[in-house]
């Protein structure tokens, strides 16, 4: 039995937390982990995963080993792109996920021309509104939106991100355009995901009209004059310069955020990650985003 045999088993059980987790990721069966683990474990002479009916626990020897095999297979990835890079291109697969309206707006395009400028490489471009585990889910990039929570992830600064709560001349027509925060109260509210509109005096909780998890309907909604909602730039800010949206209450628009690329840091080095974050930054650059 070779040295390496069972390692990325061991290594993808870990980080799924579940057998069938690791054979999807590997694209063998159950059965086949089961027994490169076992093998593993006879030769070794210790336990490395627990295994009962409703539970995996990794035992000590298991994440000892875990954190050493990470280090070789990373390594192996590392020279591989190397190795292409050198030779002047990108093999291998990039797993990105991105929230979906972003991502299809934006960060599609740059991954399609990313594709052409690198035809050896594959892409898996997963968007969804939910924060995937970068660990368990196999993500090499996230591209996130807003202020970071603290992680042990590696964040790039792409762009940066304005709010703005704005409403059609319409809308404003019919309704006096509020003063004060306290006069949302009398307004049609037009809410996204998170139930409450950002502020430099912080979170502001309102009474929603409409409440959807998708910002190109609100977007529409507040075009059609349903009422005032808080959007990031990339959506209001043509609107706002032919005078289809006007800004309200500008004096408690946040502080900026920004579009974050955030990927593990065991990536830190990886050709495949790196080029990918400047092609990305570049692209929302001539996007506008500046």
């Amino acid at each position: 039995m070779s040295k390496f045999d069972g390692l990325e088993a061991l290594v993808a059980v870990v980080e799924q937390q579940s057998l069938s987790g690791a054979a999807r990721k590997l694209g063998v069966s159950v059965a086949h982990i089961s027994r490169q683990l076992k093998a593993l474990e006879q030769r070794l002479g210790s336990q490395l995963i627990k295994r009962t009916t409703r539970q995996l626990m990794v035992t000590d020897s298991g994440e000892l080993y875990y954190q050493h095999a990470r280090g070789l297979l990373d390594g192996l990835e590392k020279a591989e792109d190397a190795v292409t890079t050198l030779e002047g291109t990108l093999q291998g697969r990039l797993r990105i996920t991105a929230s979906t309206a972003f991502g299809e707006r934006y960060v599609a395009p740059a991954v399609m021309s990313f594709l052409a400028q690198y035809p050896a490489l594959k892409i898996d471009l997963i968007l969804t509104n939910d924060n995937l585990d970068l660990v368990a889910d196999s993500i090499d990039l996230a591209i996130r939106l807003g202020n970071l929570e603290d992680s042990s992830h590696i964040a790039h600064k792409l762009a940066p991100r304005k709010l703005y709560i704005c409403a059609s001349p319409g809308y404003f027509a019919k309704h006096a355009a509020p003063q004060t925060a306290s006069e949302l109260a009398q307004h049609s509210c037009l809410l996204g995901t998170l139930g409450y509109w950002e502020s430099r005096q912080g979170p502001l909780q309102l009474d929603a009209r409409l409440r959807i998890n998708s910002g190109q309907v609100l977007l529409d909604a507040a075009l059609d004059g349903l009422g005032i909602v808080q959007l990031p730039d990339y959506y209001v800010q043509p609107y706002l310069e032919s005078g289809q949206l006007i800004e309200v209450l500008a004096s408690l628009r946040p502080k900026d955020s920004a579009v974050w690329a955030l990927h593990p840091a065991r990536l830190a080095q990886t050709p495949r990650v790196a080029r990918f974050v400047s092609h990305l930054a570049a692209h929302l650059k001539a996007q506008g985003f500046v």
